[in-house]
């Protein structure tokens, strides 16, 4: 089977993914407009003219601030305009251009997670000014510039083994792969996979954290997935990531095809 059910991309670091039909994979970048954003906590010194990689434990995110599941977000590219909605209202509705927005929507986040008067976030943005602000950073939980896959199939079986529905949205993937054979996709790792006019490298497992305990349709943690699968296949991954190695368009219902094992040297 092996074709691309999804494709989703997070604009904000934590927040809610938007469905995508297609987008052009970029050599050595993540998938475009990928966690261009994030909160950066009160304490972090983050100097976006030299933005380097830091630990998920320095922004808001789901491993700590399981509440912001409850948040419906949007976010256009073009405009910037961030829209969120909580049980379906809209709570905030700003472009994030102006200081003065972005005061608004930093001021939401630190009333809605009750934080202190010192702990108030920062939003920011992985953009160099001199760089005519083309990306050049993402908030991913690794320092590599990738994409991350998951294998619907393997969710699946993993929800017969504890009998209970797991929404793929719980681990935060790029590409929803849709195989016909549960954990093949640990077995592209060291190889190239082709997508749609892209070609990419899969150079590593994913290892989960407790961020996938939050089940994204009502915010409670209720299942400790890397425990469970800890528990029955003797490890803590689920999905791989991986390295565009050729530009090029991939689109929902193109086709996997795995090519050759690359030649580490």
């Amino acid at each position: 089977m092996n074709k691309i059910k999804s494709i989703v991309r997070y604009p904000i670091k934590g927040l809610s993914g938007e469905n995508i039909d297609n987008i052009a994979l970029e050599k050595n970048q993540v998938l475009p407009g990928d966690r261009e954003y994030a909160f950066s906590r009160s304490h972090v010194k983050y100097d976006r003219n030299n933005p380097t990689y830091l630990r998920k434990t320095n922004f808001l995110a789901l491993v700590k601030e399981e509440k912001l599941a409850k948040l419906d977000t949007k976010f256009d590219p073009k405009s910037r305009e961030l829209i969120i909605r909580l049980d379906n209202q809209i709570v905030i509705k700003e472009t994030l251009f102006e200081e003065e927005n972005i005061y608004k929507v930093e001021t939401f986040f630190q009333n809605y997670l009750n934080l202190g008067i010192d702990e108030k976030p920062k939003l920011v943005r992985g953009i160099k000014v001199e760089n005519n602000n083309n990306l050049t950073h993402s908030f991913s939980d690794i320092p590599d510039k990738a994409v991350s896959i998951i294998n619907l199939d393997t969710i699946n079986e993993l929800e017969k083994k504890l009998g209970k529905k797991i929404a793929p949205s719980r681990f935060r993937a790029n590409l929803l792969i849709d195989n016909g054979k549960a954990w093949e996709e640990f077995d592209w790792v060291g190889k190239k996979i082709s997508l749609g006019e892209s070609v990419l490298e899969v150079f590593k497992k994913t290892q989960r954290c407790a961020a996938t305990n939050v089940n994204p349709e009502n915010a409670i943690r209720d299942i400790n997935i890397p425990n469970e699968i800890n528990t029955h296949y003797g490890h803590f991954d689920l999905g791989v990531y991986a390295r565009v190695i050729k530009t090029g368009l991939v689109s929902i219902s193109d086709k996997l095809y795995i090519n050759w094992t690359i030649n580490w040297i």
